[in-house]
C-alpha cells in the first residue's frame, strides 16, 4: 500500500515506507491526500546535527498545488503519526543557461537558480507566507537572508523554523534570518476556502 504513494518508484527504503504508510493512514480522514504522490523521503537529522528527526519529503511538481491546499491539515497529522519534523518541497530543476539544442532557445525563467531557490523557501514553510525578504551583508563580506513571516503563523512554525534554516542551508549554501511581524496588508493564506460575498 505504501508503494501506491510513491511517483514511478517501486523499491522504497523503510523511511519511505514508513511515510508512506503513513499517508495512506491519513487519507481516510483527508481524502485529498489520495492525489497526493511523493518522489522520495531524505533524512536529514544527521546532515544538520539535529535532535529531533528531520525528513525532506519531496514531492513531484504537478502535485504541488494538491499539497498547498492540504498542507495545513496534512502536516501535523503526517508529523504526529511518523514522530518526527516534516519539511514538504517540491523536486525542481535547475537549467543552465548554456545548455541549448537550439541557439535560438531561452531558458524558462522557473529553472533559474534564484527562482528554483525562493520556490524550495516558499515550500518549506508552507502553509505560511513570506511577507518580505532583505538581503543584508556582514562586515566580512557574508551575506545573510532575513525573511520576515507572518506573526499569525507563529505557533504553528517556531518549533520547526531551526530545522528549516539548517535544511536550506545544506541544499542552498544561504543563511537564513526569521522575524515575526503583524501584516497589515490583505492576503488569502495558501490552502485557505474564499468567503462567498452576500
Amino acid at each position: 500500500m505504501a508503494a501506491n504513494k510513491f511517483w514511478k518508484k517501486k523499491e522504497l527504503s523503510s523511511l519511505e515506507q514508513q511515510v508512506g504508510a503513513a499517508l495512506t493512514q491519513i487519507e481516510t480522514t483527508i481524502t485529498e491526500v489520495k492525489n497526493l504522490k511523493v518522489s522520495s523521503v531524505v533524512d536529514y537529522t544527521a546532515k544538520i546535527n539535529a535532535q529531533k528527526q528531520v525528513y525532506l519529503v519531496l514531492i513531484p511538481y504537478p502535485c504541488l498545488s494538491i499539497y498547498n491546499r492540504i498542507s495545513s491539515k496534512l502536516l501535523p497529522e503526517l508529523e504526529k503519526r511518523v514522530k518526527a519534523t516534516i519539511l514538504v518541497a517540491a523536486k525542481r530543476t535547475i537549467e543552465s543557461k548554456w545548455v541549448k539544442s537550439h541557439r535560438s532557445q531561452t531558458r524558462p525563467n522557473s529553472r533559474t537558480l534564484t527562482s528554483v531557490y525562493d520556490g524550495l523557501l516558499e515550500d518549506l514553510i508552507s502553509p505560511s507566507v513570506i511577507l518580505g525578504r532583505r538581503t543584508r551583508v556582514r562586515v566580512d563580506g557574508t551575506k545573510f537572508y532575513r525573511i520576515f513571516l507572518d506573526e499569525s503563523d507563529q505557533k504553528e512554525l517556531e518549533h520547526r523554523l531551526d530545522a528549516i534554516k539548517n535544511v536550506y542551508k545544506v541544499l542552498t549554501t544561504r543563511d537564513l534570518e526569521f522575524e515575526f511581524r503583524r501584516d497589515d496588508t490583505f492576503y488569502q493564506k495558501r490552502g485557505a476556502k474564499k468567503v462567498a460575498k452576500k
